[in-house]
């Protein structure tokens, strides 16, 4: 597989009453510039939530008009009170929005909302095995994400952590993943989160590929003549279902939130 790309990209950091409040990145080779700032305006700031809110909402518009460099140099000159920016440092930016998403992460510490601004976060094991229909095991933590095209987040959502190479460059290995719990409905052509139950021989296995299937009629109706999982790395082979082999469709694969630690 090629090597994962990366370049150098400087982080702002901005802190507002004392806490860090949002980041920007700037990659001067891509010439990407993006911004993320806490929600929970209103539960550490107070009577100034408004005030600071709209700050940090007019700060992207003011970065489009003036342009990157220019902004930065207008940020540091302007920003030193209440609402100030931190000086710069150096990041490696492999992935643009993953890597924002990361340092976000790792600079921020908002108030958790769960299912508003934060969703659970699973081991593949409690996916596959640890829930009943309520899915009321425990979350391992809850973290702060967006669902693209989506407003609002909701308990249909969920993160894991990918374990395996199979669906690499698009899915990295330990990459960090939003998942919506399957509810029926077609699967064809979509990647998907899959267990194959323990049979006597063999044990059981999660996998997360691309799901195809091929069908046919009978006097019953319509069936399942081939299923098969298809994975994205060429070094991989896929994995067939079969119609007597019980398994289980958990989730269907939304996007990448983060590339790996």
């Amino acid at each position: 597989m090629p090597a994962l790309q990366t370049s150098l990209a400087e982080l702002r950091i901005f802190e507002a009453l004392g806490e860090n409040c949002g980041v920007c990145l700037w990659n001067s080779a891509s010439e990407d510039l993006g911004f993320r700032f806490r929600e929970d305006w209103g539960m550490f700031a107070g009577e100034e939530a408004g005030t600071l809110r709209a700050i940090a909402e007019d700060l992207p518009s003011k970065a489009g008009e003036l342009g990157p460099q220019a902004f930065l140099d207008w940020a540091d000159q302007t920003l030193s009170n209440t609402f100030r920016i931190l000086p710069p440092a150096q990041a490696i930016c492999a992935n643009f929005d993953r890597t924002l998403q990361s340092l976000y992460r790792r600079h921020v510490q908002s108030h958790v909302q769960q299912f508003v601004t934060h969703l659970p976060l699973y081991s593949l094991r409690a996916c596959a095995g640890g829930f009943g229909e309520d899915k009321s095991v425990e979350a391992e933590d809850w973290v702060e994400a967006k669902v693209p095209g989506r407003r609002a987040l909701d308990n249909r959502f969920f993160l894991a952590r990918i374990k395996g190479r199979s669906m690499e460059p698009d899915i990295p290995d330990g990459s960090l993943c939003v998942f919506r719990w399957y509810a029926g409905g077609s699967r064809k052509g979509r990647i998907w989160l899959v267990e194959r139950f323990a049979t006597s021989d063999e044990g059981g296995e999660v996998t997360i590929k691309r799901y195809d299937s091929e069908t046919e009629r009978d006097d019953q109706g319509w069936r399942h003549k081939k299923i098969t999982m298809i994975p994205g790395n060429p070094e991989y082979a896929e994995w067939g279902l079969r119609e007597d082999e019980q398994f289980k469709t958990l989730a269907e694969f939304v996007y990448v939130l983060e590339d790996p630690e």
